[in-house]
């Protein structure tokens, strides 16, 4: 079987990383040819990694030319609301399954969004969504795709699970620095917790975007006394996990957050805002924390306790490692792809 997987950059970010690992997937244990198709520019980061794997690559967003790149396909899966309409059009009478993955949990409801998913309600075969709740959300506006869609739970390839030693607590994230991401409030939280805690930790953010300066210039005043490092973008994964002590995820929405799964298959303990998917894979107090969205008190409270209790900190990091793989593997949710493509 043949199968592109159009991503609208090669940034890194959640659902581009995903789509490399179950494209590697889909390739090594199916034997599948698989491509990825790129509507970003030339030369981005996640391109090292796709040429990694001795995945196809391919680039380009005029109608003219995806339409001949679709026709040496049999399935087309298409991973980002700004590529959908493009390949929609492109597939037009052409003799090929389009897949859309949703992995955000946010609802179109504008005139230009309803006529996009008319025609996606005539020329998709599936819809899928990486959360239940963000699929129910979908429906209660367009209850027509109900027979149409489903839920897949994200996977990641399997990860190394050790740390490298540091006298400090690591806390780190994991995402572009765009407005919905709120890396500001982990920078706030840090600043409430006690002087002699704050004294034990260190801060790394990993990513760029729109807001990274201003962070910056926030951290230097709030906690200009903690080592807070922005490394940019760092595609090596274990790289990144094998020196986090804590995943802190402040955002304001998310579909099913790939770097808390990266941090389950690493068994790194994730206090999570309690939006979108979070929940389905941070459970409170069990494999982590979560607090409401924009409650600093509360992270800097839960920080605060996650560091001084060692005993609970082996609790989550083992039962992250548990979940990961009884849910999460890249193997089950390959699987489930699979089924999606055959009916």
């Amino acid at each position: 079987m043949k199968v592109m997987h159009v991503v609208s950059s090669l940034k890194v970010g959640g659902a581009e990383r995903f789509v490399i690992d179950l494209a590697v997937e889909q390739k090594q244990a199916h034997g599948f040819q698989t491509t990825v198709l790129s509507m970003g520019k030339k030369g981005e980061p996640l391109e090292t990694e796709v040429n990694k794997f001795n995945l196809g690559l391919l680039h380009g967003a005029k109608i003219s030319q995806l339409r001949s790149y679709l026709s040496q396909f049999d399935i087309v899966h298409v991973h980002s609301s700004y590529c959908l309409l493009r390949i929609l059009l492109a597939s037009i009478f052409l003799p090929i399954k389009v897949i859309y993955t949703r992995h955000n949990e946010r609802v179109h409801t504008s005139l230009k969004w309803r006529l996009i998913y008319f025609l996606a309600k005539l020329r998709l075969h599936k819809m899928i969504f990486v959360a239940e709740k963000a699929r129910q959300n979908y429906l209660t506006i367009y209850p027509e795709f109900a027979n149409k869609s489903c839920t897949v739970l994200n996977g990641v390839l399997p990860m190394i699970t050790s740390k490298t030693e540091n006298k400090k607590f690591r806390i780190a994230h994991v995402g572009r620095f765009v407005p919905l991401k709120a890396q500001h409030h982990i920078i706030q939280a840090v600043a409430l917790l006690p002087e002699a805690t704050k004294s034990t930790v260190m801060l790394y953010f990993y990513g760029t975007g729109e807001l990274l300066e201003k962070n910056k210039a926030l951290a230097k005043k709030l906690i200009p006394n903690v080592e807070v490092n922005f490394m940019g973008f760092v595609t090596d994964r274990n790289t990144i996990y094998e020196n986090t002590d804590c995943l802190v995820i402040a955002s304001e929405t998310e579909g099913l957050s790939l770097a808390i799964i990266e941090a389950l298959a690493s068994g790194t303990p994730t206090i999570a805002s309690n939006v979108g998917g979070n929940p389905e894979l941070i459970k409170h107090n069990i494999n982590g924390f979560l607090f409401e969205y924009s409650d600093v008190e509360k992270l800097a409270e839960l920080l605060a306790l996650l560091i001084q209790d060692k005993a609970l900190y082996q609790q989550f990091s083992q039962h992250s490692i548990a979940l990961f793989e009884s849910r999460f593997s890249i193997e089950r949710c390959t699987k489930e792809y699979l089924e999606e493509y055959a009916h």
